[in-house]
């Protein structure tokens, strides 16, 4: 019996050695790795879920041009929160059609959309580059040089990027999600 065991293992050891059986490996291996990694990220954490309805937490805005802002704002505005990256593959396509969703509202004139850059310190060039390159001209450009110790996304419970928050008039927090798509849809049902 012990013989046909060890046989057994070592046919199995000798299949994996078998470059075309390694890659069917590797790739099912990685496939299922993308699917977590996605599954992990579509979701809102539940205290960052827990966030909506209720005031915003207390934090700041360090805009690009150095002013600050305070999220629980007193002027009666509307605030659209984006966190994004540089370094994040999918932040690319996010910052443009946040712009995109910016335009269409910068007429009604009662919405302040903000970029909230999780870049570091040195990566302030970068961020400009991107800003100029890609035309993000209507946003309001954030930037504190912290990375994803950036004060307002750890006060927004922020845990993946992008991430998008809609604060009202009241400061009150009523939307928070992954990308700007389900911001999108919010914004068109409350001007309804």
């Amino acid at each position: 019996m012990r013989k046909s065991s060890v046989a057994t293992n070592s046919h199995a050891v000798h299949l994996f050695a078998k470059p075309v059986f390694r890659a069917r490996i590797v790739s099912a291996l990685l496939s299922f790795l993308c699917i977590c990694s996605i599954i992990s990220c579509a979701s809102l954490s539940p205290e960052t879920e827990a966030l909506i309805g209720k005031p915003v937490p207390d934090g700041r805005l360090m805009l690009l041009s150095g002013e600050d802002v305070a999220l629980k704002n007193s002027s009666g505005r509307r605030q659209a929160i984006l966190f994004w990256a540089t370094w994040c593959s999918h932040s690319r396509s996010v910052i443009a059609s946040f712009e995109d969703l910016a335009r269409t509202y910068a007429s009604r004139g009662d919405t302040d959309f903000y970029a909230v850059s999780l870049d570091k310190n040195q990566d302030l060039d970068l961020l400009k580059g991107r800003i100029q390159a890609q035309d993000l001209t209507t946003v309001t450009h954030v930037f504190s040089g912290n990375d994803v110790q950036d004060e307002a996304f750890l006060a927004l419970k922020g845990h993946h990027v992008p991430y998008s928050v809609f604060v009202d008039e009241r400061s009150i927090i009523r939307y928070a999600g992954l990308g700007v798509s389900g911001l999108e849809g919010f914004l068109e049902q409350e001007t309804r």
